[in-house]
């Protein structure tokens, strides 16, 4: 028995291209015919056990070790978002980390990581873009004492977001 006579068909997926007609049905066979063709002059190979070919590939910081030596210091981060009838987000973030890797990390739990790689990032509190708009006073002189590893607490991460729709 050949291997095309043991699979099975999936009746969800012939269901639904029957419903879209014979010359979908056509393409679709002229696409497998073309497929097999690939495959039998060996131009291309199959997937690889486990390959998924639509996940992408991490980000480097999303892989980048951290070491625990380091010291932990403040980050600031920030990274604006647009879409048409949306409107504008800006999203800020500060949180102790290692590195600027660590940082992203972090901020990408909050705000996903395509966001998370796009963001501008600095260590400390110097001056950082929409630091005057995010930080209140307080804060500001909280962050000092914890970037100064002055009673700063094993884990700290703060995210705000301003988001602004004039459609």
């Amino acid at each position: 028995m050949s291997k095309s006579q043991r699979a099975t068909a999936s009746d969800p997926l012939a269901r639904h291209w029957a419903r879209k007609g014979s010359d979908e049905l056509d393409m679709i066979e002229a696409t497998l015919d073309l497929a097999r063709q690939l495959l039998a002059s060996e131009e291309v190979q199959p997937y690889a056990g486990g390959e998924n070919p639509f996940e992408l590939a991490p980000y480097p910081w999303e892989t980048a070790e951290t070491t625990a030596e380091d010291k932990r210091r403040i980050f600031l981060g920030t990274v604006s978002e647009m879409a048409t009838g949306q409107g504008h987000t800006a999203w800020f973030a500060a949180g102790l980390a290692r590195d600027e890797n660590e940082f992203r990390r972090k901020l990408a739990a909050h705000i996903g990581h395509v966001l998370a790689n796009g963001a501008e990032v600095s260590a400390g509190l110097g001056d950082f873009p929409l630091s005057r708009t995010f930080i209140s006073a307080p804060l500001r002189r909280t962050l000092e004492r914890f970037d100064n590893s002055k009673d700063a607490p094993a884990s700290f991460f703060f995210t705000s977001q301003w988001h602004e729709n004039r459609s």
